[in-house]
């Protein structure tokens, strides 16, 4: 065979579309679109919803790596992976399915973005949304039986005031009247809580924040035992296209590997930070559910026997947004950012980040005040994290004096 043309061999040259034995230790990326099953009937078995890979907006071998990951931690059922967590939350709403006519009945103090979601862009599908106090296992039992809603969304632990749901009565709630029962689990993590375990429909991860843990990717994820359900989101992100790509899957992959190490510890530090702060006396209110003022810190003795309840200590500084801009400032380990999960200890200003879209009374509604900043403890010692806040909340106080 003659020697082809340079333009064909810079396309083909040095692939190898063989069947070699090649094991490596990590799940490689796999940045193909596209692939090549060994025949046509092959081909056209995939596309027809046999296992395999055919395109990859269908499925990618890096991204399906990591979604059996990911299930596997949440106790088995099956997994895909998203471009963010809020496209996993849209995935699993409409994946309920939610559609017009219906009602999702949501805990009040949600994500703000998840709040935004189901206003504004399910909204005006004539999507019918009821906020209410759903850690009031009681009258959550009463407004089910009024509204009968089509599905019950809620966190494990909250943002950014970290209330806790009897989250198994719920389920059982969800059941009796036929609804779904969608829960958020980025906060607890499945090393703390496995939603599904308790008999919800599906488990929603931001898997920006913990389960990769290292500030390099957006990313989210969707886990059910439910063979329609997930029948309903493979047909949908086929048709939609939200998917996470193989390097962003790849990386999500690598954090998993150490989330027992890191979480762990930062629960542990959460504790040992938030206790510092609040016997310090230089905030009007400290926020853990392991505190004995946490409103329910019944509930987390009860559900978190671990003694662990998350990674995140909540402040409120008793000041104006200028205290807090001020404050923010003032931090010199402590990042100010707009996350959580990272192994860097963060700070986050809910006012004008996730619940800017509340507006003041939205937020004053739920309990989150102009002084309220979220900190996302990381993996740094808890004492120098403390020393860090403390100083910073002095520095804003007398900054004011200064200034007036």
């Amino acid at each position: 065979m003659s020697e082809r043309s340079v333009f064909t061999r810079a396309v083909h040259a040095g692939e190898d579309r063989g069947a070699a034995a090649i094991r490596p230790t990590v799940s490689p990326i796999y940045a193909s679109n596209t692939y090549l099953p060994d025949t046509p009937e092959a081909m056209d078995a995939i596309l027809g919803g046999a296992p395999g890979f055919t395109y990859a907006r269908h499925h990618n071998p890096t991204a399906v790596a990591t979604a059996r990951a990911v299930a596997d931690l949440e106790g088995g059922g099956h997994a895909l992976t998203y471009a963010s967590g809020m496209a996993a939350v849209a995935a699993a709403l409409q994946a309920v399915p939610v559609v017009a006519g219906d009602t999702v009945l949501a805990a009040q103090d949600l994500y703000g973005a998840s709040i935004n979601l189901l206003q504004e862009i399910l909204g005006p599908l004539g999507v019918r949304a009821v906020f209410a106090d759903l850690t009031d296992t009681d009258a959550a039992r009463a407004l089910v039986t009024t509204h009968r809603p089509r599905a019950i969304l809620v966190e494990t632990i909250s943002n950014p005031l970290l209330r806790l749901v009897d989250g198994p009565a719920l389920a059982d709630l969800a059941h009796a009247h036929g609804a779904a029962l969608l829960v958020d689990n980025t906060f607890a993590t499945p090393l703390l809580q496995r939603p599904l375990d308790w008999g919800a429909t599906a488990v929603v991860h931001s898997a920006t924040k913990y389960l990769s843990g290292h500030g390099d990717v957006t990313a989210g994820a969707v886990v059910t035992r439910d063979d329609e359900m997930r029948a309903r989101l493979e047909r949908q992100v086929k048709l939609t296209g939200g998917i996470l790509g193989p390097f962003e899957a790849w990386l999500v992959h690598r954090g998993v590997k150490t989330l027992p190490l890191r979480y762990e510890r930062q629960c542990d530090s959460a504790v040992r930070v938030a206790d510092r702060l609040a016997a310090s006396g230089l905030f009007a209110r400290v926020v853990h559910p392991l505190r004995p003022d946490h409103p329910d810190h019944a509930r987390a003795l009860a559900l978190y026997p671990q003694g662990r309840c998350g990674a995140v200590v909540t402040l409120d500084l008793g000041g104006d947004r200028a205290r807090v801009f001020r404050f923010l400032a003032a931090l010199e380990l402590v990042l100010s950012a707009t996350t959580v999960g990272d192994v860097y200890s963060l700070c986050l200003y809910p006012a004008i980040a996730s619940h800017r879209g509340l507006g003041p009374e939205g937020r004053a509604r739920v309990g989150i005040t102009e002084g309220t900043v979220r900190i996302a403890v990381g993996i740094e010692d808890p004492d120098d994290i403390a020393a860090d806040i403390e100083q910073a909340a002095r520095r804003s106080v007398v900054s004011a004096a200064r200034v007036d």
